[in-house]
């Protein structure tokens, strides 16, 4: 069960996600340490994808994972290859539930202020980089720099 202060703070995270998205969807909302939050997105491309939030057991203070549980295009690189599970060139971390988790914040770094809207909105921008990747053959990292 999250404390009375993570409840508020979920609380406020909801209504900031469903404000600003059309489309959130909690999972296990009452359990501390499994609780996910999925947003779908369409690209500037057209391609459909389905991020998920992992809300960590002492959020906020911690960073989340973010995940690409659902996509329309292969998560390949541009030339066929897998893309790979932990590369600063493509802004992957490794994989959760068998999918490719993507840099939004270096966990060193990360603020308890940083809501859920941000990670998400950070996780727009490498599925739009990921798209550029696949017209151009450049790495994620050319479009997005490092934090």
């Amino acid at each position: 069960m999250w404390s009375g202060s993570q409840q508020r703070r979920l609380a406020l995270e909801k209504q900031i996600l469903e404000k600003n998205f059309r489309s959130v969807r909690w999972y296990e909302p009452t359990r501390r340490g499994a609780t996910k939050v999925d947003v779908n997105f369409n690209t500037n491309a057209g391609g459909r994808y389905t991020l998920r939030l992992y809300v960590p057991a002492d959020w906020p203070n911690s960073c989340p994972q973010l995940a690409v549980v659902s996509s329309s295009k292969a998560m390949r690189k541009r030339n066929g290859d897998a893309l790979p599970t932990g590369s600063g060139a493509f802004h992957t971390l490794g994989t959760v539930d068998g999918s490719h988790c993507i840099c939004h914040f270096k966990p060193s770094t990360w603020d308890a202020n940083n809501t859920m809207y941000l990670v998400f909105l950070k996780g727009r921008l490498w599925l739009e980089a990921f798209e550029n990747h696949h017209k151009t053959g450049y790495d994620i990292d050319h479009y997005l720099k490092h934090m």
